[in-house]
């Protein structure tokens, strides 16, 4: 299937022009071929959003984007009825051109458009979609990708406290199991200390019980093996409290429960002192 040359810009809501601050909040998306033009707006699932901006009624956000809606939605049809409406295809196309920059033109109101961008599509629906996943959605921050940078903000803060160099990124393993930790003291080839920051902030309940199990089971097959006989720290990030389930919430805490055991000590993340006192000790 052939691929689209499309131009997209990123929606963007900015009720303070004094501070600059905005949030990505929709995707517009167009096709100068076929004379697409599409969007996807954040209207549901707003909370982080207006709690973001909290001073801000949510009303304001609500009306705003209801009026952006409104405001594509009649630029479609406009687009539409002069689809063919011209005798030559560049006057067609300057027109379309001419709507889609001015829909992004910076103004001075609280819906902003990024600069425009480019991207190859082979279904511009489907394309816009996935945009709108990225940016607005960020389906990228994956329990892996939150993990990430749990381990960055360990591996620094042990450097500002001058133990990072105790601490290497090792497999532990026989010819049977192995297990990778991005923190492990090592004494005559064995691992005496072992720190593995953990992300429980999983929108689904089951995700975090089982993700804490995993590393649990984990532990205990290391154990099981002599292959780890010193303490181990679990450094936990849970959900959001503001935007969190009780759900969710109930599931961290018997993670926590389950996660703590012989000789395994479980803080959160935020708890920066036991980390280094856990590390330096």
């Amino acid at each position: 299937m052939s691929r689209l040359a499309c131009q997209y810009a990123i929606v963007r809501f900015m009720p303070y022009v004094e501070t600059g601050e905005f949030a990505n909040v929709g995707i517009l998306l167009w096709a100068p071929k076929t004379r697409y033009l599409g969007f996807k707006l954040l209207r549901r699932k707003h909370a982080r959003i207006t709690q973001f901006f909290e001073e801000l009624d949510k009303s304001v956000y609500l009306k705003t984007m209801a009026n952006l809606e409104v405001e594509l939605h009649r630029v479609q049809r406009m687009l539409k009825d002069h689809l063919g409406g011209f005798g030559d295809n560049d006057r067609e196309y300057g027109f379309h051109k001419g709507l889609f920059q001015e829909l992004i033109r910076p103004r001075e109101t609280m819906i902003r458009f990024s600069e425009q961008r480019a991207v190859l599509a082979e279904s511009p629906d489907q394309t816009l979609q996935d945009l709108y996943d990225h940016y607005v959605g960020r389906n990228f921050v994956t329990k892996e990708y939150q993990e990430t940078l749990l381990e960055k903000g360990v591996k620094k803060l042990l450097e500002q406290r001058d133990l990072a160099r105790r601490f290497t990124k090792q497999r532990i393993e026989d010819q049977l199991y192995g297990v990778t930790f991005p923190f492990v003291e090592q004494r005559d080839d064995h691992a005496i200390k072992v720190i593995k920051p953990l992300f429980l902030g999983q929108a689904d309940s089951t995700a975090i019980i089982e993700h804490g199990g995993r590393w649990k089971l984990k532990v205990e097959q290391l154990r099981k093996r002599n292959l780890l006989n010193g303490p181990v720290l679990f450094p936990v990030k849970g959900p959001e409290a503001a935007q969190a389930s009780d759900i969710q919430q109930e599931a961290f805490r018997e993670t926590l429960d389950n996660l703590a055991g012989d000789n395994i000590q479980v803080v959160l993340y935020a708890e920066q002192d036991r980390i280094v006192e856990f590390a330096a000790h």
